[in-house]
């Protein structure tokens, strides 16, 4: 059984009265980041459209839009074609799916249409310009439209977006924690500047999004790689004779 049949299944058994969420619901959803939601037509993304986001921040700012979904009682997931989210980092309340790379935009369309989440976040696709291809793209719209969430990508560009957002993080924008000795120590928050568009908009705003710090280990689950020797083609591990390394 394929990934993609699988999620089809699980989403038939956990949301079989799943109606699109839009019926009821308002037309949009807010950031959860106030400044940001004061620049966006309806003040937050709008329902049954695609939004694509890229630059430094989109990240954040995506996983903003799926907690504050979550803490007003609704849906949102995060399909992490790449395999970059690890898991112990990610916090509970969104839900999060990794499938294998070929299956990321399927496994976005079954889960738009069936107007069980207010946001998807979809990532790890596109062509080498960051942006969503033609045909998929298209898909990905329509089950948008028919389901009524959020499609959100990590991309430069897509079909029929509605709306396009570019972040950075501003010059000096790095808010720093402060040691014993007065030291910069860890970074809590960063300023970040974005730029919104969308037909007849053209909008900048800036905004701090607060930053959480994790021990970085080599392997965090049993499938990741150690990153302390990757496997490459053609180049075999290195061995120390006993005794350690020779000087």
């Amino acid at each position: 059984m394929s990934g993609v049949t699988a999620l089809r299944e699980l989403l038939e058994e956990r949301f079989p009265d799943a109606v699109p969420v839009r019926h009821g619901t308002t037309e949009v959803v807010p950031t959860g980041v106030g400044a940001l939601d004061g620049v966006l037509p309806g003040r937050g993304l709008p329902r049954g459209r695609v939004t694509v986001w890229s630059g430094g921040g989109a990240t954040a700012v995506l996983r903003s839009v799926c907690e504050a979904a979550v803490g007003r009682g609704e849906r949102a997931v995060w399909v992490d074609g790449p395999g970059s989210v690890a898991g112990p980092y990610w916090r509970p309340g969104p839900v999060l799916l990794r499938p294998a790379r070929a299956e990321v935009l399927e496994c976005a369309e079954v889960l738009l249409r069936s107007g069980g989440f207010a946001v998807v976040v979809v990532t790890g696709f596109g062509d080498r310009a960051g942006g969503l291809p033609e045909t998929p793209g298209l898909r990905l719209a329509r089950a948008a439209h028919d389901g009524g969430g959020v499609l959100a990508a990590l991309a430069t560009s897509a079909p029929l977006s509605h709306l396009r957002a570019h972040s950075r993080i501003a010059a000096e924008g790095y808010h720093w924690r402060a040691d014993s000795f007065g030291e910069p120590a860890e970074v809590v928050a960063v300023t970040v500047e974005a730029r919104i568009e969308a037909t007849g908009l053209h909008r900048r705003t800036r905004f701090t999004l607060p930053v959480c710090t994790h021990d970085v280990r080599m392997s965090l689950e049993p499938d990741l790689a150690d990153r302390r020797n990757p496997a490459r083609p053609g180049l075999r591990p290195s061995r120390w004779p006993e005794g350690g390394p020779r000087r």
